[in-house]
């Protein structure tokens, strides 16, 4: 029993053998895969600039700091790391976009459409998201600090540990939202809708909420040191102590 299997090792150990010749043609082709995937994405950069319209397109990583993109085609493109931070984005069509990491500090968003796009961990700091659909988005861990989102809507939009502070928010829509932990201080929410969301253990020190309409919101664990709440509706919801206000 022991021969057949010392000649089989035998074998083995004498007929698959790797040459540097081998090792130099996997390292050429992983080489050659990078420099077409540089290439598809150069080209795909430089349709979007000259047509302003790249659907479906592989933009992760690019560069597009500063571009104007006013009513950019790009819905369903992959822009997963890229730069587009004081990009001018107003109106576009960003639906169903991967954006995750992306960087759009400063950003004119206006007006843009975002519904069921990933945002996970996007920089939005000082963005302009003025009348913006965001429905149904993922922005879990996204920094919107001192962004515009001024009747911007966030319905049913997963936002748990957003960073609102100093954010304008007003008219804004946040029916059904998840905003655990997420940070409102100092945010302006006037006039706007939080039906039914869910703001455990948010942060809401000193946020404006005048006006603004919370039924049925939970709000147990929720930071409030400072908020006014002065005629805001807040008919069934869960205050911060778990008790419900009827």
């Amino acid at each position: 029993m022991l021969a057949p299997i010392l000649s089989l090792l035998t074998y083995i150990t004498t007929s698959v053998t790797f040459t540097p010749s081998d090792l130099s043609n996997s390292s050429g082709w992983q080489s050659d895969r990078s420099t077409q995937l540089a290439k598809q994405q150069n080209s795909a950069i430089e349709q979007l600039l000259s047509t302003n319209e790249c659907e479906g397109c592989n933009l992760e990583n690019a560069d597009l700091q500063g571009a104007k993109l006013r009513g950019a085609k790009l819905r369903g493109a992959n822009m997963r790391n890229a730069n587009l931070s004081y990009a001018n984005l107003e109106n576009a069509d960003l639906e169903n976009t991967n954006l995750e990491n992306a960087n759009l500090a400063s950003s004119n968003l206006r007006g843009a459409e975002l519904e069921s796009s990933y945002l996970r961990s996007v920089d939005l700091d000082n963005a302009n998201l003025h009348n913006a659909n965001l429905e149904k988005v993922n922005l879990e861990n996204a920094n919107l600090e001192g962004s515009n989102l001024r009747g911007a809507n966030l319905e049913t939009a997963y936002l748990r540990g957003v960073n609102f502070r100093d954010a304008d928010l007003q008219l804004a829509i946040l029916a059904n939202a998840n905003l655990q932990d997420a940070n409102f201080q100092r945010a302006i929410l006037r006039d706007a809708v939080l039906d039914d969301a869910y703001l455990g253990n948010t942060n809401l020190r000193n946020a404006d909420l005048r006006n603004a309409s919370l039924q049925d919101a939970n709000l147990q664990g929720a930071k409030l040191a400072g908020t006014n709440l002065r005629g805001a509706d807040l008919k069934g919801v869960y205050l911060p102590d778990g008790m419900r206000n009827d």
